[in-house]
This record gives C-alpha cells, structure tokens and sequence, in this order.
C-alpha cells in the first residue's frame, strides 16, 4: 500500500509544478508589475529602449529592466541592470574580479561608468516566480558589487 502513497505524492506534487503557468515573452507592463509587486518604485520609461523602465528599491537601489528581443511589444528576454560613475577604483582588473567573484551577474566598464547587469532569457518558457527571484537575486548583488568597488 505505501508505493501507492508514494505515487499519488509524487502526481501532486507534479500537478503543483505544473500548474504553475510559464511566461514565454513580458511586455513593460508585465515588467511594472514585478518592480511594483517587489515594493519598488518606478520611476521613469522608455530611457534606454522603449521597452524599459527605472526603478528605485526603498533601500535606494536604482536599477534598469528591459525587455530585449522584441516584437509588437513582448519581449522574450529580460535585461536587469544597474549603473554608477565610475572612479579610479574602478580598474579592468577589478572588473574581472568582480566578475570571477559573482557568476550570477556580469560586472562591467563602459567609459565612466560601472554596471552589473543579469540577462534572464525567456525562451521555453519562465514562472513568473523564477522571473521575480531572479530580480531579487540581481538585486542582492548589486550592493556588494558597490561595496567592492566604493569602500574599500
């Protein structure tokens, strides 16, 4: 009798999974809604492309999401990103440390600034749950990149 248990666990716990509906592109409502429903707050459109907003967490971090890869409006990529003024602590040589140190994220240079962006590809499809963690988790990273680069 208990394989049968096991069995009828194993199908529920399946049949939870896969209820959970799967995106396969967002638009920039789809990505208000995640920076809303984090507690952010946005705060402008359209400055990088025109599927992309800025948004600021209550702690003060100011970040970027794009949709990338676009047609008529949904995107079937996400781009989260998060830019400062770069000093003369910011070397090359950081950078690639930076990097090495934080696989979750890529930690860049680009003239006088320094970024750590996430890129969340959306092909076969994504929970929105899986979509806001890895918001969350991007979001985890950025200040100890800034840590790394600003007070040491």
């Amino acid at each position: 009798m208990k394989p049968v248990y096991a069995v009828a666990a194993m199908l529920t716990l399946a049949g939870a999974a896969s209820a959970q509906a799967t995106v396969q592109s967002v638009t920039l409502q789809d990505l208000e809604r995640f920076a809303t429903d984090a507690g952010h707050e946005v705060v402008a459109f359209g400055e990088t492309t025109e599927n992309s907003l800025r948004a600021e967490t209550p702690n003060g971090v100011t970040y970027y999401m794009e949709g990338t890869a676009c047609d008529d409006g949904a995107c079937r990529g996400i781009i989260m990103s998060s830019r400062f003024q770069a000093t003369d602590a910011v070397t090359l040589d950081k950078v690639n440390r930076a990097n090495l140190e934080r696989a979750a994220v890529s930690v860049w240079r680009l003239e006088e600034s320094v970024g750590v962006s996430r890129y969340v590809i959306l092909d076969g499809g994504m929970s929105e749950a899986n979509i806001k963690i890895n918001l969350d988790n991007f979001l985890a990273i950025v200040p100890g990149v800034v840590e790394y680069f600003f007070e040491q």
